[in-house]
């Protein structure tokens, strides 16, 4: 019984190491990510799905961050100076916990849990070759983003 409480806890002790750092930026949503990473979907000919999902040290502002410079990587690598949001949507969610116990006694147990935390980022993304005149909501420059928006690929 006590080799297997050792593995357990090895092997959760792992998970946690492996858990320990927000998701970077670079990262593909993959399988051998667990379903973290980007995700990118072209919709239309100037429009973009990118969806992003960060770990539990993967707060919402660095969520924003990955998906405005995705978003601008993508628009001025398609020839487009400029984009706008149609769509934006960030959400946390708790998709899981991890949990150790041992009992001392017949009458004491000791336990530790904590719950997971998943960010995810979900816009679509229109490039436009010109600045409109009148806009409805916020236009963002390409190149001032990816010159000043710092990430690290």
């Amino acid at each position: 019984m006590m080799k297997l409480f050792k593995r357990i806890s090895v092997i959760a002790i792992f998970a946690c190491m492996l858990s320990a750092c927000a998701t970077p930026y670079n990262t593909q949503k993959s399988f051998w990510t667990f379903g973290q990473g980007f995700e990118t979907t072209q919709i239309a000919p100037d429009s973009w799905q990118i969806s992003f999902v960060g770990n539990d040290h993967t707060d919402r502002a660095l969520m924003r961050k990955y998906v405005m410079h995705k978003s601008a990587k993508l628009c001025h690598d398609a020839g487009f100076p400029y984009f706008i949001y149609t769509t934006e949507q960030t959400t946390r969610d708790a998709v899981g916990g991890v949990g150790v116990g041992t009992k001392i006694n017949k009458d004491f147990m000791f336990n530790t849990s904590s719950t997971l935390q998943e960010g995810t980022s979900i816009v679509e993304v229109t490039g436009l070759k010109t600045k409109p005149a009148n806009p409805t909501g916020r236009v963002y420059d390409t190149e001032f983003l990816l010159k000043h928006l710092k990430v690290n690929e």
